[in-house]
């Protein structure tokens, strides 16, 4: 019988292959998209201070009414451009093995990366505690989640009560969201009797932490991206911190919306191809995917901030 090596040939498998992707992406959850026809422009901020005075409205038989102003102002954005390319050879797109997909392949890894950056972006914005008001933030490094001086069921309704119009939305860190789930208070609340006669232990889930706050969303960023400089060991870090924030998110803002931020976008994200025929033998595709965006705090007071939970 002849050996093993002369009947079996190793090849690529066709119902097989590994790739690692990304947990998913909450960018666009927490800051949602608004198009816009400029690159940059202006857009109306209604006088906040009209819509809370209460003025008198009384009027007589003859009276005339009492005359009342509202007033606006502006605000401005500026989308910048993000892009990526390769190249691929043509030899190599007609020579791939099942179940590589060099124009499709390319192009998902493309979007990938620029998805990973905006996800970045976005968290840094979101968690960055200078963004918040004093009255909007709070320092928890004395009373950390799972110490003895803790309060975690009175700091997240803080926060939620914290914000100007109240949160609808919770968005938490993967680290920070892991440890408020197991935390007895949490447990006993969600869980009630079931889990302290029933069932000890367990984990609170994202629906059930939404419906004790009475909030629409529980957001869980569990992102990941090297954290390491390029040319030493890969370090890979979770993109949103140990640390939580209340916001009002209107999911499709528009004309007289209130919202915590938005990403207006000029320009949506789209795939570009092209020919080079001067490199290699039969020539190279050349694939860009592009955008440009301006992620932006629009009522910052619609935001409140945990900071140094564990």
């Amino acid at each position: 019988m002849p050996p093993a090596n002369q009947l079996h040939k190793d090849a690529v498998l066709t119902n097989l292959s590994i790739q690692y992707r990304n947990e998913d992406h909450i960018a666009d959850m927490v800051l949602p998209v608004v198009k816009v026809v400029k690159r940059s422009d202006l857009f109306v901020v209604y006088n906040k201070a009209n819509s809370y005075r209460i003025v008198d409205s009384s009027v007589g038989p003859k009276a005339q009414p009492n005359e009342v102003d509202w007033e606006t102002g502006h605000d401005n954005y500026s989308v910048k451009d993000y892009a990526l390319a390769d190249y691929l050879p043509l030899e190599d797109i007609d020579n791939a093995d099942t179940p590589l997909e060099p124009r499709a392949d390319t192009n998902q890894f493309l979007n990938n990366l620029l998805s990973l950056g905006r996800e970045k972006r976005v968290a840094d914005v979101v968690f960055k505690e200078g963004n918040y008001g004093a009255d909007n933030k709070k320092d928890l490094a004395a009373a950390k989640w799972g110490s003895d001086a803790d309060d975690p069921i009175a700091n997240v309704q803080e926060a939620v009560n914290g914000c100007f119009v109240r949160a609808n939305t919770l968005v938490f860190g993967h680290e920070a969201w892991e440890k408020f789930r197991m935390l007895p208070e949490v447990l006993d609340a969600v869980k009630s009797s079931s889990r302290l006669q029933d069932t000890p232990g367990g984990l609170a889930t994202r629906k059930e932490v939404a419906e004790l706050f009475e909030v629409e969303n529980v957001l869980v960023g569990r992102a990941r991206y090297i954290s390491s400089k390029r040319g030493q060991a890969n370090v890979y870090a979770r993109i949103w911190g140990k640390k939580m924030a209340a916001l009002y998110v209107e999911k499709n803002p528009g004309i007289k919306s209130i919202t915590f931020g938005v990403s207006f976008q000029e320009m949506m994200k789209q795939t570009q191809t092209m020919i080079d025929v001067k490199r290699g033998t039969k020539g190279a595709e050349y694939v860009k995917v592009s955008y440009n965006c301006d992620e932006k705090l629009v009522a910052k007071d619609l935001g409140f901030l945990l900071y140094n939970l564990l």
